[in-house]
């Protein structure tokens, strides 16, 4: 990475003040940043009411630099960055792709075998109907999941037609009863600002709320594939693995750093991020990074799962002992500044993101213990990360694969060293071990 320092003043959509963070971000080699303004979206705002305050805070405030750092803060970069050309940034289009599950399947998927999907319309009278048409086509099992949801929100396994229509159902409800629910944001709160910035008429699932049916993909392994793009070139970064559980319905959690593939098949999936990331540029995707997920199946076939037009806070937390000077953030800040990036050098040092996801969700303080994670920041071998403090309230989640509000990082000399800490931090900090959706034991 190349550098030359010059002021930005930053703007983090779609989040709350994090100390740590403006505190790295001030660390920043390549530029001198001024300012760090944290800011979220209020409970009666739709996205398109978030954008316009938005961008009266980045014109009164002098804002130059947009870091996205979720999906829906990408939409608020890319329209940003449309609205005022100073500001370097991705287009919505491209964004919207990556976002959006059944526009993926059909832009963005670059996989070595294409995966058939279909979607139904929540809001349909002929829901039920569309649903038994889509298991046809699909067959069974088959996997749903909301089309514009994410952080594993709404993903059920589906057996049969009973199923399917029990997934719609609780779906619905949990959207009619939670409307301006993020992880899996409705139709109302999306559509004004569908309308202003993306060819609605192209894409019209934009303004419908959709969830989209795919076969159950029983793969055998997973892995995450992280690069950026810097003035239209793809900077490849890096592979990484993910934990299987085989009991689970989705039975991949916790990135594993660095991967432990064989050189032939790395450079097969980086043949299939390259593909995306081509695609993802002509549609406008600049200055960004894109993490994009990617299934081997048991006949060796790679397929694509999904596409995030953004960086990842699991690998970010993992590049802080297995790759030297890379973190993901620098990127946005010195954007637009001809400072180039190459692919980050490994330190020999293991690493893992583990969710500590709950089969169900109640006072934080009830399942973890607070009092031992201020203790192991001492730690170096621990970094973790809440979303919730012990007696918040917090949102229990559609589907199977639990709720959380808990990230915990490990690392390592040897894999099996980072995974016997991970397994003993748990220990520590978990006080109702019997409620983990994933649990990990010592060999996995």
């Amino acid at each position: 990475m190349s550098s030359t320092r010059s002021d930005v003043s930053v703007l983090i959509p779609f989040s709350d003040g994090d100390k740590e963070k403006k505190e790295t971000l001030r660390q920043c080699p390549s530029v001198q940043v001024s300012e760090v303004i944290f800011n979220n979206i209020e409970e009666t705002e739709t996205l398109l009411d978030y954008v316009q305050r938005v961008k009266r805070l980045v014109a009164e405030l002098n804002i130059n630099i947009i870091l996205p750092t979720t999906d829906l803060s990408t939409f608020v970069h890319a329209a940003i960055a449309r609205d005022f050309p100073h500001i370097p940034g991705p287009s919505v289009e491209s964004c919207y792709l990556a976002f959006h599950k059944a526009y993926t399947r059909q832009y963005l998927d670059s996989g070595e075998s294409q995966t058939p999907y279909d979607v139904v319309d929540l809001d349909s009278p002929t829901m039920l109907e569309d649903a038994e048409r889509a298991l046809e086509k699909i067959g069974l099992p088959a996997f749903v999941k909301p089309a514009a949801g994410f952080d594993t929100f709404g993903v059920a396994k589906i057996e049969n037609f009973e199923d399917l229509k029990r997934a719609l159902q609780n779906l619905r409800t949990m959207r009619d009863e939670n409307p301006g629910f993020t992880s899996s944001p409705s139709a109302p709160f999306l559509k004004d600002y569908f309308k202003q910035y993306l060819d609605v008429e192209k894409y019209p699932l934009a303004l419908r709320d959709v969830v989209i049916v795919e076969p159950y993909l029983d793969a055998v392994a997973l892995y995450t594939v992280d690069g950026c793009v810097v003035d239209n070139e793809i900077v490849p970064w890096t592979i990484t693995d993910e934990l299987r559980f085989d009991h689970k319905v989705a039975k991949f959690m916790t990135v594993i750093a660095p991967t432990s593939e064989p050189e032939d098949l790395q450079r097969r999936i980086w043949d299939v991020y390259m593909g995306v990331m081509t695609k993802m540029i002509q549609l406008g995707f600049n200055n960004c990074f894109t993490n994009i997920e990617i299934f081997r199946m048991k006949d060796g076939q790679l397929r694509l799962c999904e596409v995030n037009a953004r960086g990842s806070q699991n690998i970010q937390g993992c590049y802080r002992e297995s790759y030297r000077n890379a973190n993901e953030d620098y990127l946005y800040l010195t954007a637009g500044r001809g400072v180039k990036y190459t692919t980050p050098h490994k330190t020999g040092r293991y690493s893992c993101a583990y969710i500590v996801k709950f089969d169900k969700l109640e006072r934080p303080g009830n399942l973890m213990d607070f009092d031992q994670i201020e203790k192991l920041k001492v730690d170096p071998d621990v970094y973790i990360l809440l979303s919730a403090g012990p007696d918040d309230d917090v949102t229990n989640f559609t589907g199977s694969v639990g709720g959380h509000f808990c990230f915990v990082f490990t690392y390592g000399d040897s894999r099996q060293a980072m995974i016997r800490k991970l397994v003993d931090v748990l220990k520590l900090v978990v006080k109702k071990p019997e409620r983990l959706t994933y649990p990990v034991h010592c060999g996995m």
